[in-house]
This record gives C-alpha cells, sequence and structure tokens, in this order.
C-alpha cells in the first residue's frame, strides 16, 4: 500500500485536516491510500503515519521545490537521516518522494500535547534542505510511529524513508506507471 500527502485549498482523500501558519488557516492537508498516484501535487509518504483516530498536533512541513530537490542518496540527505535518527523526539517522521531518485520533502509530526516533540520541531534536521513550515494540523490524520529498527538511512526506489516494507511497495510501483 502507498500512502499520498498533499497541501490543497480544500478537502480531498481519505483523511483531511485543516492545516493552520501560526493562527492563519492556509490549506487542507489531504491524505490517501492508493497504488496511483491521486493528485498531481501528492507525494509519497510512510503509510503508518496516517490514523483517522490521531489527535491534533504540530508539523513540520517541508515541500521542495521540484527543480531544488536532492538526490535521496545525496550526503546531505543521508546526514539529515542519520541526525533524525540520532534525535528520537518526533512522534513520527517520513520523507516524502515524488519519484524513484529525488526527495521532494518531508512531514516531521509533533502531538499537540508533549513538548518534548514540540520542542524538537524547531530544529528540524530536515532544515538542512530547505525551508519547512511549522503547521498546527488538525485532528484524524497523524499519528505517532514507533521508531523503526530498519532501515536505517537506506531507503529503495522512490520509497519514503523510514517505510519499511519493501517488497509490498515494489509490487505497487508497478501499478503507477
Amino acid at each position: 500500500m502507498n500512502a499520498w500527502l498533499a497541501l490543497l485549498a480544500a478537502p480531498d482523500g481519505d483523511l483531511h485536516a485543516l492545516a493552520a501558519e501560526a493562527a492563519s488557516p492556509i490549506g487542507w492537508l489531504c491524505a490517501w491510500t492508493s497504488d496511483r498516484r491521486p493528485h498531481p501535487q501528492a507525494l509519497r509518504l510512510d503509510p503508518r503515519l496516517l490514523s483517522a483516530e490521531a489527535g491534533p498536533c504540530r508539523v513540520s512541513l517541508l515541500l521542495l521545490p521540484e527543480q531544488g530537490r536532492p538526490l535521496a542518496d545525496d550526503p546531505a540527505a543521508v546526514q539529515v537521516r542519520r541526525r533524525v535518527l540520532a534525535d528520537g523526539r518526533p512522534a513520527a517522521v517520513s520523507t516524502l518522494t515524488g519519484n524513484a531518485t529525488h526527495l521532494a520533502g518531508s512531514v516531521t509530526v509533533a502531538r499537540a500535547d508533549h513538548p518534548g516533540e514540540l520542542l524538537a520541531l524547531g530544529d528540524d534536521p530536515f532544515r538542512r534542505l530547505g525551508a519547512p513550515r511549522v503547521l498546527n494540523v488538525g485532528r484524524g490524520l497523524f499519528g505517532p510511529v514507533p521508531p523503526s529498527g530498519g532501515p536505517v538511512t537506506e531507503r529503495y526506489s522512490g520509497a519514503p524513508w523510514p517505510y519499511n516494507h519493501w517488497p509490498d511497495f515494489r509490487r505497487s510501483q508497478a501499478h503507477e506507471a
């Protein structure tokens, strides 16, 4: 199963929640679980982050412009993933991918009632790749994900990191083309 995320002007998808920067609504974070890309702006993320039962949260959302996306195996991108693993404070994290080779961004999730997680957003390691937006997100979208035992910093042909179900991903990627 693939999962997809997009920041849109109106609610769409299987799950969605209002997103606000400071106190100003900026749109809807919309998510889908589908083998095929459901929307032109949708980027693949680790499906374990999605939860219809999740409470409100704050996220650091990095969306890189298409012409400024580094290779996922670029040393700077690998170093960022290492820093995320070393920190361990966010409730959940996923890279965002748009194709098999480039990193398109990231989402780092902090539960609204966990001060340590909220503090960690101020030093989001993905900030080294671009300027993330810190957004307040309503209920029913992002839940906590226990740290993955693997892969460590590697990723497989466009799979969002740290998604760890490679065989499922390979099968579903064939349907996307």
